[in-house]
Parts: C-alpha cells; structure tokens; sequence
C-alpha cells in the first residue's frame, strides 16, 4: 500500500510498478506454493508468504491506479490553498480514490481465497483438503461439495467488500 500511494502520488517508478505487478501476476501458484514450502518447512509460514506474495500485484494497482484516477485540478487546487503534500495525499487524493482502494482489497482477498485452497497441496488441509481428497479418491460429490464451500467462502468475502466499496462511495460524495 505505501509504495502504491508513493507511485499514484508522485507518478516516478509507474512503468516499474505496472511491470512488476504484471510478472508478480505470472507467477505460478502452485510453484510458489511449493518454493516456499521447501525454503521455509511444512507449515502455516511457507502458505501465507506465498499468498502474501500473490495479494501484492492487485493491492498495488488498485492503490496507485486509484490515486492516478483523482482529477489533478483538485489536487492543484489543494496545493494552491497551502496544503503540504501529505495533506494532499491525505486528505484529498485517498478520499476521492478509496473506491479504487477498496476494489484493490477486494480483488486481493479474492486472489487468496480462491488460491488458498491449494495450500492443500503441501498437506496444510483447509477447505482446499476436500478437492485434493476428492481428486485422489476419485470422490466427485466431495469434490464439487469442496468447490460450492470455497465459492461461497469467495461471494461472501466479495459481498463484503461490495459493501465496504459501496460505502467508500457515498463517502467520496459527501
């Protein structure tokens, strides 16, 4: 979040950004998954560095994409009244851009929760268990009952974050 608002605010390192986000978006899942697992051990660390990892490329746009979009005649007129840069970005450009934000949230936690089930891989269970179990057993019911949780798991998350957008939006026009 910080570097995004840094890019979104003062423009420098934007093509590095759009860049890295891009290839972070590339990775591999289960490659990662696996990386990490093998670096760090069986456990709760290799998974959560992985989707850490895999939460960056959205948060990153959303935040400096949601700076970029905030009309510069209101930031100019910001700094024309004597507001010092971080009050810009404080109180002018994350206000009008926490729609964006928020979206950038939401497109993350969804990126988690859709991959987390593949931390079952690595044997670290969670709804992902019912897949594999399923697949391995060749247990189709258990594996389409694995399925609707995780999808409801992601609508809910999504809901949430609809609402929180929504809200976020009748903020900016207040």
């Amino acid at each position: 979040m910080p570097l995004g608002l840094w890019i979104g605010h003062t423009g420098r390192w934007r093509g590095v950004a759009v860049a890295g986000s891009g290839a972070l978006r590339a990775l591999p899942t289960l490659g990662l998954l696996t990386w990490f697992v093998l670096l760090v051990g069986v456990g709760l660390a290799g998974p959560t560095l992985a989707l850490v990892i895999l939460a960056i490329p959205p948060l990153l746009a959303g935040t400096y994409a949601g700076l970029e979009s905030v009309d510069r005649q209101t930031v100019d007129a910001a700094r024309a009244v004597g507001f010092t840069e971080w009050q810009v970005l404080r109180k002018v450009e994350i206000p009008l851009a926490l729609p964006l934000l928020v979206g950038g949230f939401r497109s993350a936690a969804l990126q988690v929760v859709a991959t987390a089930t593949v931390a079952a891989y690595v044997g670290l269970g969670g709804l992902g268990r019912f897949l594999i179990d399923g697949q391995a057993y060749r247990d189709y019911p258990q594996m389409v009952g694995g399925s609707v949780l995780v999808i409801a798991l992601a609508l809910v998350v999504d809901a949430v974050f609809v609402a929180a957008q929504r809200l976020a939006t009748k903020e900016e026009k207040r």
